[in-house]
């Protein structure tokens, strides 16, 4: 919807898995024009989005000449909230669902991961925050607009997407950041995830 993230379709979820068709492009192209937001089904064409919510915190994790690498590799887009989408291709396994969140501080979601029947909004689109409802937004009811800015035009690269886990986690320690349960025993598998959380548990 335009000035929101709210989708106007009911069945959006098919575009995980279905292309387009010719005239769903051009209506939707039309839709644009007359300014509807539009966002990014993931999972198609082995798609994924790391969607975070503190790009500073992002920059304090990894390091600004790190991030900055990323960025020169792949698409990412600043979020009107303050964070950043890092899109990807997988180049193995994609994951079966989102990971909502991938990655936590202290107990607390930072990081999503977008996969199959989730969306990103898209770049060029705009929220305005007097339709935010959430305490997470700065300016939450307020007649202000921000807007999803690309900081590039790269191609979207391909990435071993679970050794990029295993390596934002690691950069993370020093932060007490950790990939979440539900991400770790798709990372890890299920018994080394277990074990992990077991050993984690006794020793608190």
């Amino acid at each position: 919807d335009a000035e929101t993230k709210k989708p106007v379709m009911s069945s959006w979820q098919k575009y995980s898995h279905n292309p387009l068709t010719e005239e769903e492009k051009k209506q939707f192209l039309r839709m644009i024009e007359e300014g509807y937001n539009y966002a990014v089904p993931c999972g198609q064409q082995n798609l994924v989005v790391l969607d975070f919510e503190d790009k500073e915190l992002l920059k304090n994790w990894l390091g600004e000449l790190t991030l900055h690498g990323v960025c020169e590799r792949t698409l990412c887009v600043d979020t009107p909230h303050g964070g950043i989408h890092i899109y990807l291709i997988v180049d193995d396994e994609v994951p079966p669902q989102k990971f909502n969140p991938v990655f936590v501080q202290n107990g607390k979601g930072i990081a999503d991961l977008q996969s199959f029947n989730s969306y990103v909004v898209a770049p060029g689109s705009c929220i305005n925050h007097k339709h935010c409802n959430t305490d997470k937004c700065p300016w939450k009811g307020q007649d202000y607009t921000t807007c999803y800015i690309p900081i590039n035009n790269n191609e979207i690269s391909k990435v071993d997407l679970k050794g990029l886990l295993k390596f934002l986690e690691e950069k993370g320690k020093k932060l007490g950041i950790e990939l979440s349960p539900t991400a770790r025993a798709w990372v890890y598998g299920e018994k080394t995830a277990i074990l992990w959380m077991t050993r984690k548990w006794l020793s608190t």
